[in-house]
């Protein structure tokens, strides 16, 4: 029994939820992916046997995905709207602008 080894990770706490870990273990079972260890909010680590490969294109998820939940592009691109919005309001209430 040979193993491999996959971290899946988000940039928002998505596995705080349970109903969001289950589904995504769920989803990662249909190509052989067991849980491991649950590093934290943010990260899994996931692990299955390589006899695992032979059906990974037969699936509808990606066999070997490490991110889930929202995409990396809209956490950061909503992060500097954010922070855009709050350097500007500084800068009008000290007269800057």
């Amino acid at each position: 029994m040979e193993l491999e080894y996959k971290i899946v990770q988000s940039t928002t706490p998505h596995f705080a939820k349970a109903s969001n870990l289950k589904a995504v273990l769920d989803e990662e079972a249909q190509s052989g992916w067991q849980l491991v260890e649950k590093f934290d909010n943010y990260k899994i680590r996931l692990q299955r046997d390589i006899s695992h490969r032979t059906g990974d294109s037969s699936h509808s998820v990606d066999a070997y995905r490490t991110q889930v939940g929202l995409s990396n592009w809209v956490t950061y691109s909503a992060a500097a709207v954010i922070t855009t919005a709050v350097v500007l309001m500084i800068l009008r209430g000290v007269g800057a602008i």
